[in-house]
């Protein structure tokens, strides 16, 4: 949709606006990250490649009660290994020729670490503990934001449509979604009611069929996997 701002239409005193990305499933359903291996291969240097390798060999072969069956015996990776670390050796002070022989043993030794990546998972699953002993870097798992921060910078600007305001608000942190509360009347002159008007994975909501040049007050509440934060500020706006 290039630059142009995506909002939510809300109609009437009471809408609900659910995003695309809670559609078939609960809001407050956590989308969890499951352990693996972390292969990057081709971000690693010679020298670093070697030491994975050699690192894999040792704890397969630690482990051999855990991973019995390897397709790539372990012999087959040692002597692998012997002839990819003289080429290495060889490649720093040698010619072309030595360089051609190191990098056609890089290739050889990333399919063999992709092959038994492979059977590793295949035999670990997801089990963290298990993937741990083959040697391998595991992928980092993201930690879970408990936090629900306030939502800040809340402006209620008229647009171009009579009847019609526009809230905007900014990032919140561990806020999947916004709650949009419309105040009973005017806060600073006694106790008010706040009534939802709008739920929404985004950052702005349209807020439609109000009076025109009538004063209307608004605030905006993150919520989050589990819990809800703290109402933000209040804003005033008024529609056109």
């Amino acid at each position: 949709m290039g630059n142009q701002e995506a909002i939510v239409l809300v109609k009437g005193p009471v809408s609900l606006t659910m995003p695309w990305w809670t559609r078939g499933t609960h809001w407050s359903e956590k989308q969890t990250m499951r352990p693996n291996i972390k292969l990057s291969l081709y971000s690693l240097a010679v020298v670093k490649l070697l030491a994975l390798f050699n690192n894999v060999i040792e704890k397969l072969t630690l482990n051999v009660a855990v991973f019995p069956t390897p397709p790539i015996t372990l012999a087959a990776m040692g002597i692998l290994s012997e002839k990819f670390a003289t080429a290495v050796y060889a490649a720093m002070d040698g010619g072309v020729a030595d360089r051609k022989n190191r990098d056609n043993l890089v290739l050889e030794v990333r399919d063999v670490l992709r092959t038994q990546a492979d059977y590793v998972r295949s035999v670990c699953g997801a089990n963290a503990a298990m993937l741990a002993l083959s040697g391998f870097e595991l992928s980092k798992m993201p930690e879970p934001i408990n936090e629900v921060g306030i939502p800040g910078r809340l402006v209620a600007s008229a647009t171009d449509k009579s009847g019609d305001l526009l809230i905007r608000w900014g990032k919140t942190i561990g806020a999947r979604m916004f709650r949009v509360e419309k105040a009973s009347g005017d806060p600073a002159g006694g106790p008010v009611t706040w009534n939802e008007i709008a739920l929404t994975g985004r950052q702005s909501a349209v807020v439609s069929g109000l009076v025109p040049y009538t004063e209307y007050y608004f605030r905006v509440i993150g919520v989050g996997i589990t819990h809800e934060g703290m109402p933000s500020d209040i804003v005033m706006g008024r529609a056109a």
